[in-house]
């Protein structure tokens, strides 16, 4: 395929995860990185999108920034950090396909109870950011999937769109960091990731700007359901991969 096309392909795709992300603040990589693997490899997809989400989460912390809650925060960074390397260890026990399978299911199960208005407030939040951070660092050192975790905590303590975005960002924030240091330790930040990184970056840009002006015009009613929607939409794409897999 002609380069020029592929990126023109790249960059729809890009504006279209840089909308979603500036409107929920996650699902960048949800959208993304399926479509971009149709080609790009999956090698330089990756990093990409890593790279490119990183860039997102920075311009929505800007303006969300007062309403992170740091100290609730700083024990989920840390309980997720912790139980990354117990999730990587687990894929020595157990098939991807189980993982992706199980926790698909119940990503799907449990926010379409929250969308059904069946919720189950947690009165100390803080502590119980504790275990939603080492079930998302599992998953993620797992089958690296570790936003609808803490997505779904936060739509369940019926979080303001505001504060939602503002934690989850962080949050984000901190393990692109993480990985994107990775990347460049393991040579994977490679001249064509680069490159294809640079081409993206405005299509990143301007699908956040439009889906943050977009976000004035919901209600936190209307914001949780499109929430929701798309952590439905990220467990059913991993249950559908875990099939694939069998």
């Amino acid at each position: 395929m002609d380069f020029y096309i592929l990126v023109l392909l790249g960059v729809v795709v890009i504006f279209a995860a840089g909308f979603i992300q500036g409107l929920t603040s996650f699902g960048f990589a949800l959208i993304s990185m399926p479509l971009l693997t149709l080609f790009i490899p999956l090698q330089e997809a990756v990093p990409i999108v890593v790279i490119l989400s990183l860039c997102t989460n920075v311009y929505v912390f800007i303006s969300t920034r007062r309403y992170i809650q740091f100290k609730k925060i700083g024990l989920l960074v840390v309980s997720s950090l912790l139980a990354a390397p117990v999730g990587t260890q687990l894929l020595v026990y157990v098939e991807p396909y189980v993982l992706k399978l199980f926790a698909g299911l119940l990503i799907v199960v449990f926010a379409c109870l929250l969308l059904m208005g069946k919720t189950f407030p947690i009165k100390n939040e803080r502590i119980a950011f504790i275990p939603v951070g080492l079930t998302s660092g599992l998953l993620n050192g797992s089958i690296s999937m570790s936003g609808p975790p803490v997505a779904l905590f936060l739509s369940n303590q019926g979080a303001s769109k505001e504060t939602f975005r503002a934690n989850i960002t962080i949050y984000g924030i901190i393990l692109n960091v993480i990985t994107v240091t990775a990347f460049f330790y393991r040579d994977l930040i490679t001249q064509d990731v680069m490159m294809y990184t640079a081409w993206f970056v405005p299509a990143t840009f301007i699908g956040v700007i439009i889906g943050v002006k977009a976000l004035k015009k919901l209600n936190d009613k209307l914001f949780r359901k499109i929430a929701l929607w798309l952590i439905i939409t990220s467990g059913i794409w991993t249950i559908v991969s875990a099939l694939r897999i069998v």
